[in-house]
Formats: structure tokens, sequence, C-alpha cells
């Protein structure tokens, strides 16, 4: 019986730990669960609306990190390559200026990587999470991103197309514009995207493909010891 209070009383000082530190980062707290989940469970399927309201999380492992970013950039730079090369050059652009497609992409990788993605990690966990929950939290982030992102696109993309002439005169134009629809278009329809796929495809996939490495692997080491 003393066993089994201490027991339980270990379960709950860890649980009230969990939850101190997740107020503090704004993280949410795993509950403990009640009892072993089964072998064959599913992992949970999102929806549109979970992208919305922000129970879709974001990967913070290395890999899924790098597998969200590398999906992000890409469809953000597909949509404002588009949306700006139409703007300034018409259905022509697809044919004349298509290698402004992969120029971006990796212009943006590389801004991510070098500096876009240190910055959101210092200001969202400091400023962000404290402050909004749920969708709100969620616009708060698109918010931040667009902001230290969309001014540097921006101003390449302008260049890129017009030039450097009148470049002032260009990004006080341009840039406004730009900024409004990167909010939309991540929020709304790339930002969702990518999480559907992430969670419902991408990661219950890599999920089993690496659960089947691991068999493989013990299976083997195991069959050299045991004969």
């Amino acid at each position: 019986m003393q066993i089994k209070k201490a027991s339980t009383s270990s379960k709950d000082e860890s649980q009230l730990a969990c939850s101190a530190a997740a107020k503090a980062d704004g993280a949410a707290c795993p509950a403990v669960p009640s009892q072993p989940a089964s072998a064959g469970s599913e992992p949970r399927r999102y929806t549109y609306r979970d992208c919305l309201n922000g129970t879709a999380p974001i990967p913070t492992d290395a890999l899924g990190n790098a597998i969200f970013t590398l999906l992000m950039a890409g469809g953000m730079a597909t949509f404002m390559v588009s949306f700006n090369g139409i703007r300034h050059s018409g259905l022509s652009f697809f044919f004349e200026s298509h290698w402004l497609y992969p120029v971006i992409f990796c212009i943006a990788m590389a801004l991510r990587f070098l500096y876009v993605n240190r910055v959101v990690a210092h200001v969202g966990p400091r400023y962000v999470f404290p402050r909004f929950t749920g969708a709100r939290r969620n616009v708060a982030m698109t918010l931040l991103n667009v902001a230290i992102m969309a001014p540097v696109m921006g101003t390449l993309v302008t260049m890129l197309l017009k030039g450097p002439d009148d470049l002032l005169l260009n990004l006080v134009t341009e840039v406004p514009l730009s900024m409004l629809m990167s909010i939309g278009v991540s929020l709304l329809v790339v930002g969702p995207a990518v999480k559907l796929l992430y969670h419902n495809v991408i990661r219950p996939t890599t999920s089993l493909r690496l659960c089947q490495l691991s068999q493989r692997f013990v299976t083997n080491w195991a069959g050299l010891f045991t004969g």
C-alpha cells in the first residue's frame, strides 16, 4: 500500500513540475498515461481547422523541423514568386522568368538557417507564447515570421524583376502588398497544407520506416549473438 502511494505521489510531483515548466516556456505538458497505448494505435490525423486554431504543432525535432522548413520555404516561394511575377509580367512570366523559382527558394532557405530560425526561436517563447494561445498564437507567429522574412525577400524579388532603378520607390509600393499577401498565404494556405502533409502523410510514413529499420537492425544483431 505504501509503495502504491509513493508511486502515485511521484507521478503527481512530476506532473506538477512539468506543468510549471510548460507555463514558463509556453509548451504543452503531456498528460501521464493511465495505461500504456496499444501497439496498433494510429497517430492522430489533423484537420484544416486544427491547423488554424493552433492544435497541429510545428515539429521540434531536428529532422521534422528541417522537413517542415523545406516545405514551408518551397510553398511560400512558389506562391509569392508567382504572385509578384504575374503582377509585373503577366502570364509570360512562367515562360520567361521561371528560373526565379529555384533562386528565391535557395535564398529563402539560406535566410531561414542563417538567422530567421534563430530570431523566431528567441522571440517566440519569450514574447509570443506567454501572451497568446491557440489561434491567436498561430496568427502572432505568422506575423513574426512574415515581419522578418518578407522585407528581405520582397527587396530581392523587386530587384530581380525591376532592377535597381528607382528601388526605394518600388519598395514603398511593392513590399507592403507582398507582406499582406504573405500573411494570408502563410496563415490560410501554405501553413495548413504543410502541417497536414507533415502530420498526416510524412510523419506516419517516416515513423513506420524508422520502426521497420530498427526492427531489422535489432533482429540481425540478435541473430549474430544467438546463432
